[in-house]
């Protein structure tokens, strides 16, 4: 499955020199000091960099003063006898819009921000969101909940970016309704945006012909330096400490932080 319609073109220098990145990381192994067994920390950081620079240029327009409202990120209904909830027919997952990293960022804010609201039983938000919450409760599982918002709120996925969108907002979901204490709205958002970027770069660097010849447990050392480099970046982005927001608000922070995160890296390619 190709990404010729990915973010900034699959094949595009930005994703080549991602892929170089990725080999260079996978053939620079640390001799056992400061970097450890395992790849490279200063490889690893290169590859984070060029990634994130390859998704800044397709991150679109910073979010304005009214952010992406909630009704323009639902799925649009391209006929069919789909009834209520996420699993009717006819649902397009576009949401409306063109593709950017931007809006996919927010569109998977409002299932994290359904996961939030479900954990801490707050019928306002989910309803906010269009979902009830006594439904919600009469699912089997907690995944089957986080299935049914994520089928409501995104819609089937129908590009290889959409396939990452969900991964990313199914992981962040679980992860906070299966967290020993909850996470505050500024982790779930940075823990989201973290697994998004990883997604998407998962679905080039699996997409494309050519290959780096990784072994899975070098591909998996990286993977783990780059999320916890991700992790640090993400996390000095200071966000304002607020009172408990609204899904809208919610969405709009998320779309915000990554908006300045991509500018951290934009600033840091240029140097």
């Amino acid at each position: 499955m190709g990404t010729s319609g990915a973010y900034g073109g699959s094949g595009a220098k930005p994703w080549e020199d991602v892929h170089d990145a990725y080999g260079a990381a996978g053939e620079a192994g640390g001799a056992g000091g400061s970097d450890g067994p395992g790849p490279s920390d200063e490889k690893v950081e290169d590859f984070v960099n060029a990634l994130m620079n390859a998704l800044a240029r397709a991150a679109g327009p910073a979010p304005g003063l009214s952010g992406y409202p909630l009704s323009s990120l639902r799925p649009r209904r391209s006929g069919g006898a789909g009834g209520g909830g996420g699993s009717g027919g006819g649902s397009s997952s576009s949401g409306g819009g063109g593709r950017s990293f931007g809006r996919q960022t927010a569109r998977g804010a409002a299932g994290v921000a359904g996961a939030s609201a479900l954990r801490n039983g707050d019928r306002a938000a989910l309803a906010e969101l269009g979902l009830d919450l006594a439904h919600l409760d009469s699912l089997p599982s907690s995944r089957a909940r986080c299935a049914y918002i994520v089928d409501t709120l995104l819609g089937a996925p129908s590009h290889p970016d959409e396939v990452a969108l969900r991964a990313a907002t199914l992981r962040t979901m679980v992860e906070i309704l299966k967290a020993k204490e909850p996470p505050t709205q500024a982790q779930e958002m940075r823990l989201f945006l973290q697994n998004l970027v990883y997604e998407q770069v998962l679905v080039e660097l699996t997409s494309q012909q050519r290959t780096e010849n990784l072994t899975p447990q070098r591909a998996k050392e990286i993977e783990v330096k780059a999320k916890k480099y991700l992790r640090t970046s993400v996390s000095k982005i200071k966000l304002p400490k607020t009172a408990r927001m609204s899904a809208q608000a919610f969405v709009n922070a998320a779309a915000t932080l990554a908006d300045k995160v991509f500018a951290v890296f934009k600033i840091r390619g240029a140097r």
